[in-house]
C-alpha cells in the first residue's frame, strides 16, 4: 500500500520543500516510485525538478473538473508530480487527495503543503498516515509546527507525527538545546536536517539533494524512522 506523508508548517521558508524533495530522492535511489504532490502556490518543489508549474492541473483534480494526472519527470525515473502553483488556491470545496488518486499504487506520495494556507495543510493532513511539521528551532517557526500538529491531532484518523527541525547547527547553543526540549514540549518524535551546503548547490541548480552529505544521512534517517 502506498504511504502518504504530509510535510507541512505554517511559516514559510522552514524546509517543506527541501524535506520532500530529500526524501523523493532517497527513496528514489532504493527504487521506490514517489509521487509528489505539491499543494504551494509558489510550486518551488515542482520548479526545482523542472515540472511545469501552474497548477492548473492540480486544481482541476480536486475541482472534480478533470482527472489528476501527474508530469513523470524526464530523466528521474519513478518521480511522478502532480504540479503546484498559483492556481491551486483558487479550489474551495477541494476533493481528498486519496479520492482523486484512487488506483494509483506508488510507493510513497509526498505531500509539500504551503505556508499561510491553513486549508491546504488540512487537505494534505486528512489525507497522511504521516505528518512531518517542519520548522527551525525559532519561536516563530516552532509557533507554526505546533498548529499543524494540533491539527494533526484533531483528524478522525490520527496520523503519526514527527518535527522537523530543519538547518541545524549544534554549534549554536539554541540548536544544541532545542530537541530535546521540543520533544518535551510536544510529545513527539523530534528529527533533524542539519545545514549542508552540498544540499543548497543541489537545489539552487535544479538538482534533486545529492547521496552524500549531512543533510542526506539526515534524509535515509528521517526516511528509516518513517518504516
Amino acid at each position: 500500500m502506498s504511504k502518504y506523508i504530509a510535510i507541512a508548517g505554517r511559516k514559510g521558508g522552514v524546509g517543506k520543500s527541501s524535506c520532500a524533495l530529500g526524501l523523493a530522492a532517497h527513496w528514489l535511489r532504493e527504487g521506490k516510485s514517489v509521487v509528489l504532490v505539491d499543494l504551494d502556490p509558489q510550486g518551488s518543489a515542482s520548479l526545482a525538478v523542472s515540472a511545469e508549474a501552474s497548477g492548473e492541473g492540480l486544481r482541476a483534480a480536486l475541482a472534480g473538473e478533470a482527472a489528476a494526472s501527474a508530469q513523470q519527470i524526464e530523466g528521474i525515473e519513478n518521480l511522478y508530480v502532480l504540479a503546484g502553483g498559483p492556481a491551486v488556491v483558487d479550489c474551495e470545496a477541494p476533493i481528498p487527495l486519496r479520492t482523486i488518486m484512487e488506483g494509483w499504487t506508488p510507493d510513497y506520495v509526498l505531500i509539500d503543503c504551503p505556508p499561510g494556507h491553513p486549508h491546504l495543510d488540512r487537505l494534505a493532513i486528512e489525507a497522511a498516515d504521516i505528518v512531518l511539521a517542519c520548522s527551525e528551532s525559532h519561536r516563530l517557526a516552532i509557533a507554526g509546527a505546533a498548529r499543524v500538529l494540533q491539527d494533526a491531532k484533531e483528524m478522525p484518523h490520527t496520523p503519526t507525527c514527527a518535527l522537523v527541525l530543519g538547518r541545524m547547527d549544534a554549534r549554536r547553543g539554541l540548536d544544541a538545546a532545542a530537541p530535546e526540549l521540543l520533544a518535551g514540549a510536544f510529545g513527539v518524535p523530534v528529527l533533524q536536517v542539519r545545514q549542508d551546503s552540498l544540499l543548497a548547490q543541489a537545489l539552487n541548480s535544479g538538482q534533486l539533494p545529492p547521496a552524500h552529505g549531512r543533510a542526506a544521512e539526515d534524509f535515509a534517517q528521517i526516511a528509516q524512522w518513517i518504516k
